[in-house]
């Protein structure tokens, strides 16, 4: 059986889109331990401040070094987050995309079926015998039938004629009444 390529590149961006969610989970995770971190150094630097202040000068560079590093962690974490959801958005459009497509070729499909459809109902119905038994023509088309009555009036052999003195209506007449 052949694959369709449209369902293999739907998975694949299925796949693509659950790989950009769990990469956008990953960075709000570093992203809020960053904060976290960031918020813990800020915490330290106010309660050493508030110790001996021989101790706190001593620790201060040091306490300032470790809020400075994250905060630039947070920076870092908050732009991978930023960048992870414009990958999810990109993934999702792209998973949408070949979505839309289906569903494109799908209606399609259908259209495509239903035209097939109507075209064996009518030419089921040009062939099949109308009500009166005479197959169904369009109008104003000449009947191929051998019969008498479908001729035009007036030719040789019709039923009725135009003019009662032709010849093929004195024929007529004379095998009528024989």
């Amino acid at each position: 059986m052949r694959r369709d390529p449209l369902a293999i590149l739907a998975r694949l961006r299925g796949v693509e889109v659950a790989e950009a969610r769990r990469a956008l989970a990953e960075a709000a995770a570093a992203r809020d331990s960053a904060l976290q971190r960031e918020a813990e150094a800020a915490r330290a630097l106010r309660e050493e401040a508030l110790q001996d202040g021989q101790a706190f000068a001593a620790w201060f560079p040091r306490g300032v070094a470790a809020r400075d590093s994250a905060v630039q962690a947070g920076l870092r974490a908050e732009a991978w987050t930023r960048s992870a959801a414009v990958a999810l958005g990109e993934a999702r459009a792209a998973e949408r995309a070949v979505e839309k497509l289906a569903e494109r070729r799908a209606e399609e499909a259908r259209r495509r079926a239903q035209r097939e459809e109507q075209r064996a109902l009518d030419e089921a119905g040009a062939g099949r015998p109308g009500p009166s038994g005479a197959s169904a023509q369009a109008p104003g088309q000449p009947s191929h039938s051998s019969s008498a009555a479908s001729r035009p009036p007036g030719a040789i052999g019709s039923a009725s004629t135009a003019d009662p003195s032709s010849p093929g209506a004195v024929s007529m007449a004379a095998k009528s009444s024989a």
